[in-house]
């Protein structure tokens, strides 16, 4: 019954407090959701050099793999698997348009994983002048 009084008493106040906490979990949200999606981006395009066409649910499972545990700990409240894959596939919509417009990152998806490793091997076993 207090806890009825001390309500009804402060309700403007309980409201104020409860917007405010909103309004901070909502501009945190917002403001990393720019940030996920560039993570995205990354990792949808390094799944993509790594699996190569025609292994699409491979690669989602490795984008979420990726990408869920480095969301901080508010924004996992709100960001659903369903709401991650979405945001995914937006972010692959995105991705192959830039892929077929630019060279350099078509260059790098067709670009053998293990290629970049062995020319560091080459370089590392040459005889210093």
């Amino acid at each position: 019954m207090n806890i009825l009084k001390a309500i009804v008493n402060h309700w403007d106040i309980i409201t104020l407090i409860l917007a405010a906490i909103l309004a901070i979990v909502f501009a945190i949200f917002r403001g990393n959701k720019g940030v996920i999606m560039r993570i995205l981006y990354a990792a949808v395009t390094q799944a993509e050099r790594e699996f190569g066409p025609g292994t699409g649910s491979l690669k989602l499972a490795a984008v979420i793999e990726t990408v869920y545990p480095k969301l901080p700990a508010v924004v996992k409240l709100f960001v659903t698997a369903e709401r991650l894959t979405k945001w995914i596939e937006l972010v692959l919509l995105e991705a192959k348009r830039a892929w077929e417009t630019n060279s350099n990152i078509a260059a790098y998806i067709d670009k053998p994983p293990n290629e970049a490793q062995e020319a560091a091997q080459a370089l590392e076993s040459c005889p210093e002048e």
